[in-house]
């Protein structure tokens, strides 16, 4: 909290020495005018924001008598909970889907299903190759491979699969793999030799050691740590819905209620030279309107998406119904490039669990939505006992009033990166659930 001798030092004081306060001023301004940046903030960037404001702007105070500038309809969730969002695709099922593109023969496919099956989690082959052909022989005892075909198999999962070093035995071998495929590692051949213990540590100078654990430090050491993807962060919901006795209850993520200081405004009249102080009070009041901008407008963008996917929000997303962006921009009377930005990057959790907004909007096919049809795809292809083509697939949604063509169906497929009947068979790919 800012004591009154502080605030009127900070305004007072002659101009050349507030380079520091009018810098953060641009800095806030040039924010709010470009409030594109911030209405596709998620929470946690958002938050962020308004510390960083609190703490620089002597205009603005964190208004500690409200709990909330917009008060939700039902609060019961816990403020530091972190939710982990469930990666859909698992890394093996994601693997096998990947093998089927790499231009692998049908033999050194059936190896590499073998080599995928033998992963730990982190991505490490837990089988020597030996091991690898002598599987592979007993399935196929005709088979002539060696241990060299096998091994080049490794070698294409390797450098041409994500993540990159799948497959490899462990840390060293992952390790001599990165080194040898870098273009930025400094003197790559001493590291490459004392990775694989040809020379030993006290053998290489200072300099060498240094590069070593420097190069060391910087790379991943399993190849799942590659991963860049939702299967590792930890988000916070913005929106929070739950039924509760037939009805339904919406709660915002609370953000700092914030509000024009007080003891600053009474002070106004002392201020002899008020620029800086109109400048910070623009800002300030900028931010507090955006705020309430954003809250008012995420409570009725929930209202309506409550309103027209009911049931996709109880049952699950193949419950899907048409829904565009477009046409809830237009309900809300608000631009279609608003609506976008308000909910990219925004999560909501849910009775079906924690979802993206934009996973709400479905194209129209028929009369169904282009992603409940690409859900029910999906269900179908993992619950199958013998693999089914595209035109059987079209048939079962086609009884169950789906109106769709076959082509449809296999664009989806393809879509969502599934072989086709004749490679599920082939191969006896199955998708876990």
């Amino acid at each position: 909290m800012y004591t009154t001798y502080s605030i009127l030092q900070a305004i007072t004081m002659p101009k050349n020495s507030l380079q520091q306060k009018t810098t953060f001023n641009l800095n806030l301004s040039l924010s709010l005018k470009n409030s594109i940046e911030l209405l596709a903030m998620p929470y946690d960037d958002l938050l962020i924001e308004i510390n960083n404001a609190l703490e620089e702007n002597i205009v603005l105070t964190e208004n500690t008598e409200k709990i909330s500038e917009y008060p939700s309809t039902y609060e019961k969730i816990n403020e530091n909970d972190f939710v982990k969002l469930e990666y859909k695709e698992s890394l093996f099922s994601n693997l096998e889907n990947q093998l089927l593109y790499l231009g692998l023969t049908n033999e050194q496919l059936n190896i590499a299903h073998i080599m995928v099956e033998n992963l730990t989690e982190v991505g490490f082959l837990e089988v020597s190759i030996k091991t690898i052909m002598h599987i592979y022989l007993r399935k196929h005892p005709n088979s002539q491979i060696n241990t060299q075909q096998c091994d080049a198999v490794k070698e294409k999962m390797q450098t041409n699969l994500e993540p990159f070093g799948i497959a490899s035995f462990n840390t060293q071998d992952f390790l001599l793999l990165q080194v040898s495929h870098s273009k930025d590692i400094v003197d790559k051949s001493t590291i490459m030799q004392l990775l694989s213990g040809e020379i030993d540590i006290n053998q290489v100078t200072t300099t060498q050691k240094h590069n070593f654990l420097d190069a060391i430090k910087l790379l991943p050491k399993t190849p799942v740590d590659n991963l860049d993807n939702i299967q590792n962060s930890y988000i916070r919901p913005d929106i929070f819905i739950e039924k509760v006795e037939g009805k339904w209850c919406i709660s915002l993520k609370k953000l700092p209620a914030i509000t024009v200081n007080k003891e600053y405004l009474s002070l106004r009249k002392q201020i002899p030279d008020k620029t800086l102080f109109n400048e910070h009070l623009a800002v300030a009041r900028g931010l507090i309107g955006f705020l309430s901008y954003r809250n008012q407008c995420l409570q009725q963008i929930t209202k309506v998406l409550i309103t027209k996917q009911p049931q996709a929000l109880i049952k699950g997303l193949e419950y899907l119904l048409p829904l565009t962006q477009k046409q809830l921009a237009l309900e809300l009377d608000i631009g279609e490039s608003t609506l976008s930005r308000l909910i990219k990057n925004k999560y909501m959790e849910t009775p079906i669990g924690i979802i993206k907004i934009q996973d709400l909007f479905s194209a129209n096919v028929g009369n169904h939505a282009s992603k409940s049809i690409q859900h029910r795809i999906i269900q179908i292809i993992q619950n199958e006992n013998v693999a089914l083509s595209d035109q059987k697939i079209c048939d079962l949604l086609t009884r169950d009033k789906v109106v769709i063509c076959r082509r449809t169906i296999t664009k989806y497929r393809k879509k969502l990166n599934l072989p086709s009947a004749r490679h599920r068979k082939l191969f006896n790919i199955k998708f876990r659930k």
